[in-house]
Parts: structure tokens; C-alpha cells; sequence
């Protein structure tokens, strides 16, 4: 089952199905499912989900890539679609999870030049 975590890991933008993967390890589709849900607590579909949605949160704290191509890079090809699993698992739309958790670069402070008056 590690190698399996590996290549979901690998290959979120991908189209990952239970078929494939049970094809990946060479056991059928339904042991697979069986087999996944008692070693992670939690059926294939929730923990992809749940992978593409950490790794998006990521991105949008951490990049300044669209939503729409941060939805691509985790594997929704529609933006709406993203956005309504991003909504149902964080709470919030991504550009509001991004506004509230992007890391600003920081930026030195620029000295504020100001004339002095000469005395006379």
C-alpha cells in the first residue's frame, strides 16, 4: 500500500482511478478497494480528494498561479468544479483561502528620503 500512496502522491494531476491503481499492483479492483480502505481508514475516493486538496493549499499560500491552473496542477480540469471541492472540504473559495494564508515575500523597508533644512 506504500507504493500506492507514492504514486497518488506522483501523479495527482492525473486521472486516478481504482482500476488503474489495481491494475498498477496486479489485483482486482474490488480486493484493491478492500484491501485500501482498512489500511487508510478511508475509501480511495476520500483520500485522493483530500491529497489534491492539501496539495492546493499549498500552492495557494506558497505560489501566485491561478486558481484555475492550481486546480489543473491537482487534477480538476474545471475551475467550478474545483472551487465546489475546495468549498466542501476547507470552508471557504480558494482565492478567500489564498487572501488569508499567502506568505508575502518580505520586503525591506525603503528608507524615506526627507530634504533637511539648513540653518542659515
Amino acid at each position: 500500500m506504500l507504493s500506492t500512496k507514492d504514486y497518488i502522491e506522483r501523479n495527482l494531476a492525473a486521472e486516478l482511478s481504482i482500476d488503474a491503481l489495481a491494475d498498477y499492483l496486479g489485483i482486482s479492483g474490488s480486493y484493491f478497494s478492500l484491501l485500501f480502505k482498512q489500511h487508510f481508514g478511508e475509501t480511495f475516493v476520500e483520500y485522493v480528494t483530500k491529497q489534491r486538496i492539501e496539495m492546493a493549499k499549498s500552492l495557494l499560500a506558497l505560489s501566485y498561479k491561478t486558481v484555475t491552473e492550481i486546480g489543473q496542477m491537482v487534477g480538476y480540469a474545471e475551475r467550478r468544479y474545483f472551487t465546489r471541492v475546495f468549498s466542501k472540504y476547507t470552508g471557504m473559495l480558494p482565492s478567500e483561502f489564498r487572501e488569508r494564508h499567502q506568505i508575502q515575500a518580505a520586503r525591506p523597508e525603503m528608507p524615506v528620503w526627507e530634504p533637511r533644512e539648513e540653518s542659515i
